[in-house]
């Protein structure tokens, strides 16, 4: 686990001692494989992105935190594109103010379709993937959760939809 181009400040930095992007750098040292998971990657430039997919390297998107330490918007469309798989999490709480999955899904879909001008961008459908079963092939544990199936552990909750903050509900 790295966080990976988090900043402009940490690329910047890499770029200066070492000639090339975090992305680059890291590939040129063989630590990029499919067993990486790469935190943040908000500045990454479209070679970045496909070493990324070359390597195999799973991305675990931080939305709230980069907000918090206005880091900026990691290109999660592109990634998804690429077919870079892109798992949705917190960070921890000292960039955080919480660790709330539902309000982590809920901006990850808004900020990045005000960030693309594109209503159409992550769907909940998509959101909601990124949070289960993508998460869990970040962590490389998808045999065993991120899905409802027979054989893998889950954790269940009741939620109640009849609560003003879900109305109107259009798909459940």
């Amino acid at each position: 686990i790295v966080h990976l181009s988090e900043t402009q400040s940490e690329v910047a930095q890499i770029k200066e001692r070492y000639g090339k992007t975090p992305a680059a750098h890291l590939a040129d040292l063989g630590v990029l494989g499919p067993n990486s998971i790469a935190c943040h990657c908000v500045v990454l430039t479209e070679k970045d992105m496909d070493l990324l997919k070359q390597f195999d390297v799973k991305v675990a998107h931080n939305p709230q935190s980069n907000m918090k330490l206005a880091s900026g918007i990691a290109p999660v469309p592109r990634l998804l594109e690429r077919n870079i798989c892109v798992g949705i999490g917190t960070d921890g709480c000292a960039s955080n103010n919480n660790l709330d999955m539902f309000s982590e899904m809920d901006t990850t879909a808004k900020l990045h379709k005000v960030s693309a001008s594109d209503p159409t961008v992550l769907d909940a459908k998509t959101v909601l993937r990124m949070a289960t079963l993508d998460a869990a092939r970040v962590l490389g544990m998808a045999d065993k959760i991120g899905s409802l199936e027979p054989g893998k552990k889950a954790d269940l909750i009741v939620v109640d939809t009849r609560k003003p903050h879900l109305t109107p509900m259009y798909n459940p």
